[in-house]
């Protein structure tokens, strides 16, 4: 069932604006990086990802106090840090693309299955969980990639 309250709204416009970072080009996204992402967007992606924000951050190589801190002054993080926030973000716009593409999205929720999929262990990473790979740039790769496979049922 499709709510309307302003807090789905939000949800969807956040999924939307993933969907936007996944297919900007390398320029836009270096861009984004290089200007700063906001901490406090770290929070938000945990809260629509319905993951303790302690977990993810870890995942991520972002420590929690730095969050908690940077979040507060509205800081935004290292661009280290801020560049695998972004990948994550970008992974969830992926989902949602797919979606729209291969499926029928009516009531699916990007962001909560995508939540669910990292914390899931996944058969084609050996049993491991894809929230172990959050951590460098090339592992937020291959979860793209590996998302992308299952489309087609290519696996590398």
């Amino acid at each position: 069932m499709a709510r309307s309250t302003s807090g789905s709204m939000a949800r969807q416009q956040a999924i939307r604006r993933f969907q936007e970072l996944n297919s900007a080009s390398l320029g836009e996204r270096e861009a984004a990086i290089r200007q700063g992402i906001p901490a406090v967007e770290l929070e938000e992606l945990a809260a629509l990802l319905g993951l303790p924000i302690v977990s993810l951050s870890r995942a991520l190589g972002v420590p929690p106090t730095t969050i908690r801190r940077k979040a507060k002054n509205r800081d935004a993080l290292p661009e280290d840090q801020g560049e695998r926030v972004l990948g994550l973000q970008r992974i969830v716009g992926q989902v949602q693309t797919m979606v729209e593409e291969c499926g029928d999205p009516t009531n699916f929720d990007a962001a909560a299955w995508t939540g669910d999929w990292l914390t899931a262990p996944q058969p084609a990473l050996g049993g491991r969980q894809a929230m172990e790979f959050l951590g460098t740039v090339t592992g937020l790769q291959l979860l793209s990639e590996l998302l992308s496979h299952n489309v087609t049922g290519a696996y590398g």
